[in-house]
């Protein structure tokens, strides 16, 4: 091979390397423009949540009847009270939401019903509950951020009393609990450009009075939804954009490994094919190979051709001999062998002959003379 040659192809080895190394790097940074862009995707995509919480309150109080021991007018629900001064009782009725999200429109609607319930003590099944409309039902509307509902009702403690003692008497019932429940029932919608769909919710405030007891303890009953609850909310412009953005550069990416794979093989020469061939046997056999400077005289020996390097593995298994190698100076000839005796065990990987060439850049010439 002369040096023309050799310097000619150790130009085009090192500019396809070059080139290779090149479209690497663009893939290495397109791929991380991709995961950045995937990241950002994933985290403005997840399902994202406006918190909102809704609480409720009743505050009650007993007005007393005329008597010897209370000065004050009424008794407030810090006290228990004597059911036969109970002469009437008030119950104030308090609704609140809030939600983190402004120009939320809002469509609400709130009733208040008390029911009679006398019930089994054993079972607490109810034998009878009559509901007593006390606020009919009320819409309303408004916007912001919150809704608040207030109401308050008069309740005449006496006559649900007078009903729950009638009732059990009439049927002579024992092993029975009476119970006076006025219920506060709120319904809200509310609609935002924010939310994914409609917010529905519904909340009922509860105030339990005792009835046929000659001391009367009411307590108040809300739900365990008045800590922070959560509304979807829907996707913005930006995500869709970015979606594109991704989906583009993942298709640049593809293009571009398709590009590299392309290159590498179309510009593969004979040359390249036989150093990969080397470099393949060296990188997975080289702790059982032994490089040698001097060319073997294969006159003086006996040649045994091999046809695999695996071959050459079992005999310098059988003859626990090493395996030497020779490249000649052109680095288009490397000889694999086994010495025992004057018997000489041969594998050699050349350029291939029939292996199609390329021609290569000429410094002197301005055309590309590069066969792809």
């Amino acid at each position: 091979m002369s040096e023309k040659e050799k310097i000619m192809r150790a130009k085009y080895q090192r500019r396809r390397k070059g080139w290779i190394t090149f479209q690497t790097i663009v893939i290495v940074l397109v791929t991380l423009a991709l995961a950045f862009g995937g990241y950002l995707y994933y985290g403005l995509n997840k399902a994202t949540f406006v918190p909102y919480t809704q609480k409720g309150n009743v505050i009650y109080k007993a007005y007393l009847a005329d008597n010897a021991f209370y000065e004050q007018e009424y008794l407030n629900g810090s006290h228990a009270y004597v059911a036969s001064l109970v002469e009437k009782m008030t119950a104030d009725f308090e609704y609140d939401l809030k939600i983190d999200a402004a120009d939320v429109k809002f469509k609400y609607s709130y009733k208040i019903d008390a029911q009679v319930e006398v019930r089994d003590t054993e079972t607490q099944m109810a034998i009878f509950n009559p509901v007593f409309e006390l606020v009919p039902a009320k819409t309303m509307t408004g916007s912001g951020s919150t809704v608040s509902v207030k109401d308050a009702v008069e309740l005449d403690y006496n006559k649900y009393n007078k009903l729950a003692k009638d009732f059990i008497a009439s049927y002579s019932l024992d092993d029975t609990q009476s119970l006076l429940i006025v219920r506060m029932y709120v319904d809200v919608l509310g609609e935002s450009q924010e939310f994914a769909a409609d917010n529905k919710d519904s909340y009922t405030v509860e105030l339990f009075v005792p009835l046929n007891k000659k001391t009367v303890t009411p307590y108040v009953v809300t739900p365990v939804s008045e800590q922070e609850q959560k509304v979807l909310t829907v996707n913005n412009n930006d995500t869709i954009v970015l979606k594109y953005i991704v989906l583009g550069v993942f298709a640049l990416d593809l293009i571009l490994v398709l590009i590299l794979a392309l290159y590498t093989r179309l510009t593969r020469d004979k040359h390249i094919d036989y150093s990969r061939k080397v470099k393949r046997i060296l990188s997975s056999y080289t702790s059982y190979i032994q490089r040698v400077n001097n060319p073997v005289v294969l006159s003086d020996y006996q040649v045994l051709n091999v046809d695999t390097f695996g071959e050459m593995l079992e005999i310098r298994d059988t003859l626990q001999m090493p395996i030497l190698m020779f490249e000649n100076n052109d680095r288009t000839c490397t000889q694999f062998f086994i010495v025992n005796d004057r018997i000489l065990y041969l594998f050699k990987i050349n350029v291939e002959d029939d292996f199609e060439d390329f021609d290569y850049w000429d410094e002197d010439s301005e055309e590309q003379a590069v066969k792809f």
